[in-house]
């Protein structure tokens, strides 16, 4: 037995790694990488209030991704795959004689990608401006992000989604710049530079050419005649000392493990396993993340100037919050010296619910009005429990005015108690927007009746109603001296989760500015979470970067304690069926089915029924997988060498076969020898000698000899992928002088689609063999010929009738 030495008998194509930038989710050999170093270079520290520097934690996942969702950063690795634009592929180069592509074809491509990534940029700025009004004040419903954001490169959503998407487009490839280049890293040492070694330029700063805020001509004058990315081509995406260009898959330093420290370990490419060639990408990249956002707060300030910029950027950054605050004020005539104060306060109140400023938060607020007085008071005139002054309106001159003809209303208060609980009870009744923050803020300097004598409210009462809706949380602001109104004013701040803001020290506007302020940032009411998703699909076979065979079937359940309203899914590849909705309960499910050759990346998220519905995937969850799937058999050819055994003399001859296996998806997983056969039954044993069938076996002897009216050697080879996918070819050796089809010429017949784990199913001719063979020849030439003929006749119908259309 002689086995093939790889160089001079058999070929094997490898398959790809999966297609991927940094990555973006956590399998396929992924470790959320994409997300790590967004959140790494842009997020909040905990519990940090956000001044625009960093991500409050909502925004940041949906910019970063969460839980192995995509997010913004992550969107291109779903819907645009295989643009080289998105991931600053294909600028390729080696200096070399007869490389593919020139310098100048390298940098073209370089730069289509700073155009791609400046292109995005812009669609983020235009977007973040519609965040705002004519006004300049921020548009609500254009800056929450409850029901998360579809990223779906259309840039119809909300403004504040579309602002991310824009941003984090263009993050991906500027990150994607340096692990698919050779900006940063070093060549291997101890290999010759070549396609699978290129140069690497060991580059420390930041590459001047990947600022997006400019536009025009690219200016690429002063890029390293030696820089290089890599060429990427779905299938073929390979390291072998094969390649004739520089593949990303020998360039790109995309999956490591990264910590919160921004340290990389457990490199998982070739280039990426080079000394320090991981860490000098992910650092460069988290530097470069840093920049592209000053740079896009820089070019909106250029935009739309620093007042508005500086409200984009916080609504932005901040997770905006949802406020509705009605106040209840004392108009007895004791209160004009803290009513004159709330007046000349009133701009600043509302610029603070405005987010006005460079460090303010921006929110969406809506402000109503009760003033109260004492109807229980016996001898005064003109009194009346409680009146609303202005209903709910986040219209900032509104709400001033509302609050500047207060002055004109202060009257009567013939004793200390007064109807304290008529206003507040009257502020819990103001139609509430559903799971936004509830907050009635009371003043006064006196304390109320209990229990009121005209309403029969009491504390008790009064509480049970604020609770009663969702809460009404209640932040008394204390002014004047009277003890017994502190105690009072306490009691209604502790029984609906509130606190007591006390004037007499820093005065009625810092009292407010500090409650309001406080309101802001105390913690969102209610269900804040979006449901809990798990998408589960069968474990690949042979290990997580594994391929199936065939359409894979799964199921996706969501379940939340508000209950579930949808639940969607989507696949990379775009071949995704989902199945009908069916819930039960707080859960919801659907089966899945994915179909096509390729990687697929399935994400789900769900959308819960609280009374601000949150949609996406909540803590615990696993609503993303991906896979591998190939059905398809690789590519089988063979042919063998001498062809022809002429004369039939007899003698031995030594033939050896040349294999080749092909395979764009999982990649070749070798060949054997089959058989070995002849179509003369009475060829003797000894006629075919040193072939070891079930091997590798490309060298063997064949005996010279005929004994009919041609004899006709068949060797038959099975090639496999790395799926378990087969197919079949043959080799032909012809004794005498051939009259067929050549011999040499090798078959690739197909094999079918085997079960995963499988060997693969047999296809191809059989040998022929028996009568038929001395009918061989002439019946090959005839479908040659007959071939011929048809083809030339089909030429000439489409040259036919492409003349007729040019005369048309």
């Amino acid at each position: 037995m002689v086995l093939a030495l790889v160089a001079a008998t058999m070929t094997v194509v490898a398959g790809p790694q999966p297609a991927s930038a940094f990555g973006t989710i956590g399998t396929l050999g992924q470790n959320w990488e994409h997300e790590r170093i967004t959140r790494l270079a842009l997020g909040c520290a905990p519990k940090q209030r956000s001044t625009g520097d960093c991500f409050e934690p909502r925004s940041l996942s949906q910019l970063a991704g969460h839980l192995g969702t995509f997010g913004a950063v992550g969107a291109p690795d779903r819907d645009q795959v295989l643009d080289s634009s998105a991931h600053c592929d294909d600028a390729d180069y080696l200096d070399k004689p007869g490389y593919p592509q020139t310098r100048q074809q390298a940098t073209a491509a370089l730069a289509a990608c700073i155009e791609h990534l400046r292109l995005e940029f812009g669609k983020g700025i235009d977007a973040a401006g519609k965040m705002l009004d004519a006004g300049g004040n921020l548009v609500p419903k254009q800056a929450q992000l409850h029901g998360g954001c579809s990223f779906d490169h259309t840039y119809t959503d909300i403004a504040k989604c579309s602002a991310l998407e824009g941003f984090g487009r263009a993050l991906h490839g500027a990150q994607d710049f340096y692990s698919h280049s050779n900006w940063a890293d070093e060549s291997d040492p101890d290999e010759p530079i070549s396609e699978t070694n290129p140069p690497g330029l060991n580059r420390t700063d930041q590459a001047p050419f990947l600022n997006l805020t400019v536009y025009g001509p690219i200016d690429l004058s002063s890029l390293p005649a030696k820089f290089t990315t890599g060429y990427y081509s779905l299938g073929t995406d390979y390291c072998t000392p094969f390649n004739s260009r520089i593949r990303h898959a020998c360039l790109n330093k995309d999956k490591a493990v990264i910590d919160n420290s921004g340290f990389a370990t457990n490199p998982g490419t070739v280039r990426g396993q080079v000394l320090k060639n991981e860490q000098k990408a992910v650092s460069a990249a988290i530097a470069e993340t840093v920049r592209q956002w000053r740079d896009f707060r820089a070019l909106l300030r250029t935009t739309y100037g620093n007042d508005k910029a500086n409200r984009i950027i916080m609504a932005m950054t901040q997770d905006v919050t949802s406020i509705d605050l009605v106040f209840a004020i004392d108009t007895t005539s004791s209160m004009s010296p803290y009513i004159n104060a709330t007046v000349g306060a009133a701009g600043q109140l509302v610029d603070l619910l405005a987010g006005a400023g460079t460090s303010s938060r921006p929110t969406d607020f809506r402000v109503g009005l009760v003033d109260y007085k004492d109807v229980d008071s016996s001898g005064c005139a003109g009194s009346y429990d409680a009146q609303t002054d202005l209903e709910f309106s986040n219209d900032g001159n509104t709400i001033i005015n509302a609050l500047g003809k207060l002055p004109a209303k202060v009257s009567g208060g013939c004793d200390i108690p007064e109807d304290v609980y008529s206003g507040v009870d009257r502020a819990i009744g103001f139609p509430w927007r559903p799971g936004v923050k509830k907050v009635v803020v009371v003043m006064g300097d006196a304390p109320g009746h209990d229990p009121e004598a005209h309403s029969s409210l009491t504390l008790a009462k009064v509480v049970q109603h604020a609770l009663e809706v969702d809460p009404a949380v209640v932040y008394p602001i204390l002014v004047g001296g009277s003890s017994s109104a502190t105690t009072f004013f306490t009691a209604l701040a502790d029984g609906t989760g509130g606190k007591t803001f006390d004037s007499r020290s820093g005065g009625v506007p810092a009292a407010l500015l500090a409650a309001v302020d406080e309101i802001v940032l105390s913690p969102e009411p209610g269900d804040q979470d979006a449901p809990v998703v798990k998408t589960t699909f069968p474990a690949p076979p042979g290990g997580p970067e594994g391929f199936f065979t065939g359409p894979v079937s799964g199921t996706v359940t969501a379940t939340d304690p508000s209950g579930v309203s949808a639940l969607d899914c989507r696949d990379s590849s775009g071949t995704l069926t989902q199945g009908p909705l069916t819930i039960s309960g707080n859960t919801a499910s659907r089966t899945l089915k994915v179909t096509g050759d390729g990687e697929h990346i399935v994400d789900c998220v769900a959308t819960d029924k609280a009374p601000l519905p949150n949609r996406g995937v909540g803590e615990d969850s696993s609503g993303v997988i991906g896979f591998n799937l190939d059905a398809t058999p690789p590519k089988v050819t063979c042919s063998a060498s001498p062809a022809t055994l002429d004369p039939a003399d007899g003698r031995l001859v030594t033939i050896t076969a040349t294999v080749k296996v092909e395979d764009a998806l999982s990649g070749t997983a070798g060949f054997t020898l089959t058989s070995v056969t002849s179509n003369q039954s009475d060829t003797a044993a000894d006629d075919i000698a040193g072939f070891a069938t079930g091997t590798a076996d490309t060298t063997g002897q064949l005996r010279a000899t005929d004994t009919g009216s041609g004899r006709r050697y068949t060797l038959t080879y099975r090639g496999r992928d790395t799926a378990g996918n087969a197919a079949e070819c043959q080799a032909f050796v012809i004794v005498g002088h051939p009259t067929g089809p050549s011999p040499s010429v090798s078959a690739t017949p197909g094999a079918g689609t085997p079960t995963p784990g499988a060997s693969g199913g047999s296809g191809g001719p059989m040998p022929v063999t028996g009568p038929m063979a001395g009918t061989y020849a002439f019946s090959g030439l005839f479908v040659i010929l007959a071939g011929a003929l048809l083809v030339t006749l089909a030429n000439l119908r489409r040259r036919h009738r492409g003349l007729h259309r040019r005369a048309g």
